[in-house]
């Protein structure tokens, strides 16, 4: 059964409050928390970008598949070139327990771990056919951590009808966990619309439970289904709050962007955010997304000049 730590501490990995279990100290090695504890600050380390410390605290010699896959993970995120050789290697640590862990005809320790961490791999690529095949989509997976990423892996596709139906599915046999709250406000702010407002009641609820005036995930969250409800005063102070707490937050710096821009704030404003934005994450989607477009308008406006002047 699983302890009252760990459930505190799993519930604060899936509302993103990182930095809490970065700052939880580890078990003894023989406590019957450690691999699970283990796993959620490693997580939270690579989540954080803090690459290297994960792979610190991950015993290198471990033959167990959630801390070998996590240790691959790291190094995918880390590695600066190609990425094909951590991707052939959480393709075989999924091979492995799908056979089973050291010869046991059971599915495998830490099977769910594996194929999260190597799902979230295979997305970055934009491998998403293989993502969802690891997560099992279409299968009723009734693990609530890979449903959450087929979720996740559909919106990305803007595949909404999927992941609504992926989460009914879930719905039938998932307790009302934190996680499954989570997965209802992203589909809600995904949708739009009446279901806003669902999403905006669960991240309030969040943001008054004990340890969360402090998350700015959670905070931003808030922000983000303010902005698009067009409550852009709210979605401010959101924003300055979680910004206090974390000033290099970069969801929180990318929403303050995009909201200074929309409240029609001046050029030098969205610019001085943005540039904070790029210092603190050079490979945020948005920081990407923009050099990308600006890139192709580039090419487009020089095609366009070669043409008039001949």
């Amino acid at each position: 059964m699983e302890s009252d730590s760990l459930y505190y501490l799993r519930n604060q990995f899936y509302k993103g409050n990182f930095k809490h279990l970065i700052n939880n100290p580890l078990p003894s090695s023989d406590s019957d928390e450690y691999l699970g504890i283990l796993c959620y600050t490693a997580r939270s380390h690579i989540a954080l970008q803090s690459h290297t410390t994960a792979l610190k605290i991950l015993p290198e010699s471990s033959e167990d598949p959630s801390i070998k896959v996590l240790r691959v993970l790291a190094s995918f995120f880390a590695a600066t070139g190609s990425k094909d050789t951590y991707l052939d290697q959480l393709r075989d640590i999924l091979i492995e327990v799908e056979e089973g862990y050291e010869g046991d005809e059971s599915e495998g320790v830490g099977t769910s771990l594996v194929k999260v961490a190597s799902a979230s791999a295979f997305i970055v690529v934009g491998e998403y056919e293989e993502a969802l095949t690891t997560l099992g989509a279409g299968c009723k997976s009734r693990d609530l951590e890979c449903v959450q990423l087929i979720i996740h892996a559909y919106l990305l596709i803007n595949r909404p009808d999927l992941a609504r139906k992926e989460y009914e599915a879930a719905k039938k046999w998932a307790d009302d966990s934190i996680l499954l709250q989570m997965i209802e406000a992203s589909l809600s702010m995904f949708t739009g619309g009446q279901p806003l407002e669902t999403a905006s009641y669960i991240y309030a609820e969040q943001a008054s439970a004990p340890g969360s005036s402090t998350n700015a995930s959670i905070l931003t969250s808030r922000a983000l289904t303010a902005i698009l409800m067009g409550v852009y005063g709210e979605a401010e102070n959101e924003l300055n709050e979680a910004l206090s707490v974390d000033p290099k937050f970069d969801d929180a710096l990318a929403a303050k962007v995009v909201l200074a821009e929309l409240s029609g704030k001046s050029k030098t404003e969205v610019e001085g955010t943005f540039s904070k934005l790029q210092e603190a994450n050079p490979d945020h989607p948005l920081v990407q997304d923009l050099f990308d477009k600006a890139d192709i308008f580039d090419k487009a406006a020089a095609q366009f000049t070669a043409s008039a002047a001949a």
